[in-house]
Order: C-alpha cells, then sequence, then structure tokens
C-alpha cells in the first residue's frame, strides 16, 4: 500500500486511460477488504475453545482448553495496524481522484470499511484515518443517494452478522410481539460465540452501525425499522457491559430522529424501557463500580429520552410524568439508598436527579418532602450537604447545590413549604466550607449564594424572610454574607 501511495503520488498529474482507472476499481475493493479491523481486536469469547476440547473430557483438559486464550495484540502490532489503515485510506482518497466510487462496484465493502474507522474509542482507529473515512464518506454520501447507503449498509453488512440473534419480544417486523415467548432476550449466551459475530469476530460492524444511526432521519428511520431494531436490542441485551454501555448510547441516538407516532404505533416504547431499566440496579458491590458509573450514565439519559419521545406534549403529559416518576423512584432514590456511600455513584445519581426535575416542572413537588417510608430528595440532597466530611469531595457538593438550584426553581409553587429543609443544607454546608481557598470549594459558596438568593426571590411575599434570615445570622454570624436580602 505505501509503494503503491507513493508511486500514485507522483503521477497525480497524469491524465488516466481506461486501464487505469479498471485498476483503480480493482484496487479500491483490494485496499478496502484489507485494512478491515480483523478479528484480533474482538473480544476473546470464554468459551471459544478447540473443537478438540469437550466438557466431557477430564478437568486436567478442561482447563488447559478454557484457558487458551486468545492473543492480545502487542502496541508494536496495533501501531502496525495503525500505519496500514492510514495508508489504506491515503491510498482510497488517490484511487477516487482517478476514478469516483460508482455503483458497478462492491460499494458496500468500501463504506462498511471506511465508516468502521470513524470512531476514535475504537482501538483500531487512529486520528488521521479517522479524518480521511470521514471525508471520504461525507463525499460518498454528497454525491450519491444517502437513504439508499443507509439501507445499503443496514441490509448488506449489519444485519447479516446480526441474524443470529432472535429476540423473542419482537416480530421479524420489529413491532412488539403479542404473545411473545417467555424467555428473555438474553437467551442467547455467550456458550456459542458463533451467535454473536458483531461481538466475537467482526467487532467494526458495531461503529459502523453507530454510524447510520448517525445519519438516520424520521423518513429513514421509518424506512429501515426492522432493521433497525433486532441489533440494537441485541446490544443492550448483551451480557458485558461494554456493549450494554453501547446499546443504550445508540438508543440515545435513535430517538433523536425516532418519530414519536412510529414508536408508540410498534409497541416498542415498552420494550426498549424493560430491556434498559435493570441497567439502573447494576450497582456496587453487585458490580465493579467502573463499569456501574460506564452503565449509569448510559442508561438514565437513555431512558429520560424514551420517556420524552413516547409522551410528547400536553396530550401525553400525564403518562410522561409518571415515566419520569418510575425513574426517579426505581432508578435515583432507591439506587442511593443501596450504594449512596460510593461517592462517584452518588454524584451521577445527584446529576441525573436534577435532571428529571427538571424535566417535571412542578410535578416534581411530591418528591420533595419525606414520609415515614420513603426518603425523597429534599433530605436525601440535605443529608448530602450537611454531612461531616462532604467537604472532602467538593464535585458533590457542587452538583448537590446545583440541584437544590433546579428544584427551587422547577416546584416553586410550594419551595416557600420546604425553605427550612432547603436552608438546612445550604447553611451547614456554608459553614462547614467556611474560609477555604480552596478552587473547587469556592465555586459551591459561590453556588450557593445562588441558591439563596435564588429562594429569596421565590418566597418573596408568601413569607417573612427578612425576620426568618436576621433570626439565622443572631444565631450564627458566620451566615451574615450568605443570608443578604
Amino acid at each position: 500500500m505505501a509503494v503503491l501511495d507513493v508511486y500514485l503520488a507522483e503521477a497525480r498529474d497524469r491524465e488516466h486511460n481506461r486501464p487505469d482507472q479498471d485498476a483503480a476499481v480493482f484496487l479500491r475493493e483490494w485496499v478496502a477488504e484489507a485494512i478491515l479491523p480483523t478479528e484480533a481486536f474482538a473480544d476473546a469469547s470464554p468459551y471459544s475453545m478447540s473443537q478438540s476440547c469437550s466438557m466431557l473430557r477430564w478437568p486436567e483438559t478442561d482447563i488447559r482448553c478454557i484457558t487458551e486464550q486468545k492473543a492480545t495484540l502487542t502496541p508494536d502490532e496495533v501501531a502496525k495496524f495503525h500505519a496500514m489503515s492510514l495508508s489504506g485510506m491515503l491510498l482510497l482518497s488517490r484511487l477516487q481522484k482517478i476514478e469516483p466510487l460508482s455503483e458497478d462496484e462492491s460499494v458496500m465493502t468500501i463504506l462498511t470499511c471506511l465508516a468502521s474507522f470513524t470512531d476514535l474509542n475504537d482501538p483500531w482507529t487512529y486520528p488521521k484515518a479517522k479524518d480521511h473515512a470521514c471525508s471520504l464518506l461525507e463525499g460518498y454520501a454528497g454525491s450519491g443517494d444517502l437513504s439508499t447507503i443507509l439501507t445499503g449498509l443496514l441490509q448488506e453488512s449489519v444485519k447479516p452478522l446480526f441474524k443470529k440473534i432472535r429476540n423473542p419480544a419482537i416480530t421479524h417486523q420489529g413491532r412488539k410481539a403479542i404473545d411473545p415467548l417467555p424467555s428473555a432476550a438474553t437467551a442467547h449466551s455467550d456458550l456459542d460465540g458463533e451467535t454473536k459475530p458483531w461481538k466475537y469476530r467482526d467487532a467494526y460492524i458495531v461503529t459502523v452501525f453507530q454510524w447510520v444511526l448517525n445519519h438516520l432521519d424520521d423518513s429513514s428511520v421509518q424506512a429501515n425499522w426492522p432493521l433497525i431494531i433486532p441489533p440494537l436490542l441485541a446490544l443492550i441485551d448483551d451480557s458485558s457491559t461494554k456493549y450494554k454501555v453501547k446499546g443504550c448510547n445508540f438508543l440515545t441516538l435513535f430517538l433523536q430522529t425516532c418519530p414519536s407516532l412510529l414508536l408508540e404505533r410498534t409497541g416498542l416504547g415498552e420494550i426498549f424501557e424493560n430491556a434498559v431499566m435493570p441497567n439502573l440496579m447494576s450497582l456496587p458491590s453487585l458490580t465493579e463500580e467502573a463499569e456501574s458509573l460506564q452503565l449509569l450514565r448510559a442508561a438514565y439519559p437513555a431512558l429520560i429520552s424514551l420517556a420524552l419521545v413516547r409522551f410528547p406534549g400536553v396530550k401525553h403529559q400525564p403518562t410522561r410524568v409518571k415515566a419520569l416518576d418510575k425513574i426517579l423512584r426505581n432508578g435515583i432514590l432507591k439506587g442511593y439508598a443501596y450504594a449512596g456511600e460510593h461517592i462517584r455513584i452518588a454524584e451521577l445519581l445527584v446529576n441525573q436527579m436534577a435532571v428529571l426535575v427538571n424535566e417535571l416542572g412542578v410535578e416534581s413537588v411530591k418528591h420533595l418532602k419525606a414520609d415515614a417510608t420513603v426518603k425523597h430528595i429534599l433530605p436525601l440532597l440535605t443529608g448530602i450537604l450537611a454531612a461531616p466530611f462532604a467537604t472532602a469531595y467538593p464535585p458533590l457538593l457542587r452538583v448537590s447545590v446545583k440541584a437544590v438550584q433546579t428544584i427551587i426553581v422547577a416546584a416553586w409553587p410550594r419551595i416557600a413549604h420546604h425553605r427550612g429543609e432547603i436552608l438546612k443544607g445550604l447553611t451547614i454546608c456554608w459553614c462547614r466550607i467556611g474560609d477555604n481557598t480552596q478552587t473547587q470549594l469556592k465555586e459551591v459558596r459561590e453556588s450557593i449564594k445562588q441558591a439563596v438568593q435564588l429562594l429569596i426571590c421565590v418566597v418573596a411575599g408568601k413569607v417573612q424572610i427578612v425576620e426568618e434570615y436576621q433570626s439565622l445570622i443572631n444565631s450564627d454570624s458566620r451566615l451574615r454574607d450568605l443570608l443578604v436580602v
């Protein structure tokens, strides 16, 4: 490839005849197949043993077979592939100038190769290779019919690698099954790596699917619905965290262009919710904290987006509120009760709490006050802000104060009744920070000031706020700079 690239670079100014153009067509397909990411970049199946091994043999043989892991690529091998892929992209760019891509060629093979290099999170993708791949793809998409390209990639590249996984909850048309089989979608385990070639052999196809989702619009979603839904659910239902996260992120991306009416007509909203919701309970100590953070960061935006798309407008407000309430109760509050001692988990949950409260608006009032059996959001936030060692992790304080600000704005008609709980957390946190000069804590102090000013604006005229603040100042002079009316 390097030799060809040098040769074409030196011969770029000469005119090309028909044999040159035919050679360019042949070379383009050869390069696309040569630089396609290999199986070495895919996950190693825990059950990918040699055929000579059998679980019926003696334990010593089984142990030897199970430990035959797929070799991990060395940094030198990865660098070598990066260099080869970059040479291939440069060569494809030069070949495009000699002979533009035509429908007579193996178009989908070439487009699949290019789309597989569009995500820098993939170990086989190099920044310069991605730039060339995106440039070539945009050029092809601009000169051709984008909807045809998307359908072609889904039909010829994505579908064959996902077809062995059958989700009993949906029909072949991508609709909710009326009488689904009792087995779950996850019945397709990793016992047989051949059922998941997209995971254990052709991992690049997930990036191709992502590129397709990024370029969908309303019409192409409807036209390709049966081709989109099965791989999307297969990723969400996968047993590995990496692919669950990708699936949830892809769902959020897909919902940006998915028509609400189509989601309602096919009944897929409930299927998506049931697939994503269990991830909210992937918490320490049953799940590693790092994996839990990845899952929660992907699952909450997916579920919130799903609720907003499934139930749009004023007409569906009651059902939308019910869906968001479910996420808040079964996700945020239950999750904090189980894993609130893990500081980064708590930070993420409080951050998502603010998002949910903002979407609920005044409907969030029901979640403010604690009762005999449930600890609601204001006591939860007060507990964080008033904790003795809260200043040891300023990011949690920052998102907690931000959540308080969101609550004051969203639930303003009833905030006067909860001002005592709000002031309790803010004032104790203010006093604990004191004159600490740490940058992050100074930012938290400013946020507390802003929250107090918001509270003043909201309750003004409803309560005698001046007298109340003066009483607090008299009891603790450190509050003088905070409680300024």
